[in-house]
C-alpha cells in the first residue's frame, strides 16, 4: 500500500484570486474588472477593448506569487462576433520580464474553455506575480475584443511556491543583467562618437 504522507507532497490545483492591474482600453460599460464575474447570459459583464488595434491587453495581479497552471475562459450564452478567435498569454514576476505561456484561440460557442499553461523550464516549475492576456484577432472581422470571465488555476502554496521563486530568481537574474549591461555598453559608444 501507499505510505501515509505521500500524497501531502502532491499541492492542490485550485483557483487563485487576481485582481486586474492594468488595461490597453475599455469601450464604455466594458469594464476590465468585469471578467472576474461568470454572468453567462448577461450580453453587458465583459471587458470590451476599445479598438482591434494592437496591442490590447488585461494585465491580471495575482494576489500573490503562483504556479499558474491553466486559464479558463468564460463565454456569453451564445455565439458572438467579439469571442477572441486568436490570442496569447504571457506570464512572470515583473510586467517587464514575461514569458509566452500559451497561443491559442476559443470556440465561438457558449462553453468554458480552459487551457492548461506553461509553468516549468527544464521541468522546474516558475512562479508568476503577473499574467497578461493580449488578444490578437475577433471571431467578427475589424470587432473590437471581449473576455467575458477569466478563471486561473494553480499552486499558491508558499512552501511550494517559494523554492521555485528562489530558484526563478536566480535562473532570470543572468538574462536581466547581460541585457542591462548590453544597454549601458550601446549608450556609451553613442556618447563617444
Amino acid at each position: 500500500g501507499r505510505r501515509g504522507g505521500a500524497m501531502a507532497v502532491v499541492p492542490e490545483n485550485r483557483v487563485l484570486s487576481f485582481s486586474v492591474f492594468k488595461w490597453s482600453s475599455y469601450s464604455s460599460t466594458y469594464l476590465p474588472e468585469n471578467i472576474l464575474v461568470d454572468k453567462p447570459n448577461d450580453q453587458s459583464s465583459r471587458w470590451s477593448s476599445e479598438s482591434n488595434y494592437p496591442p490590447q491587453y488585461l494585465m491580471l495581479k495575482m494576489e500573490r506569487p503562483a504556479i499558474v497552471q491553466s486559464i479558463t475562459f468564460g463565454k456569453y450564452e451564445k455565439t458572438h462576433v467579439c469571442n477572441l478567435k486568436k490570442f496569447k498569454v504571457f506570464g512572470g514576476m515583473s510586467e517587464e520580464n514575461m514569458t509566452e505561456l500559451l497561443s491559442s484561440g476559443l470556440k465561438n460557442d457558449y462553453n468554458k474553455e480552459t487551457f492548461t499553461l506553461k509553468h516549468k523550464i527544464d521541468e522546474q516549475m516558475f512562479p508568476c506575480r503577473f499574467v497578461k492576456i493580449v488578444p490578437l484577432m475577433s471571431w467578427g472581422p475589424s470587432f473590437n475584443f471581449s473576455i467575458w470571465y477569466i478563471e486561473l488555476h494553480g499552486i499558491e502554496e508558499p512552501d511550494v511556491v517559494q523554492p521555485c521563486l528562489n530558484w526563478y530568481s536566480k535562473v532570470s537574474l543572468p538574462l536581466r543583467r547581460s541585457h542591462t549591461q548590453l544597454v549601458k555598453g550601446e549608450n556609451q559608444s553613442e556618447c563617444v562618437t
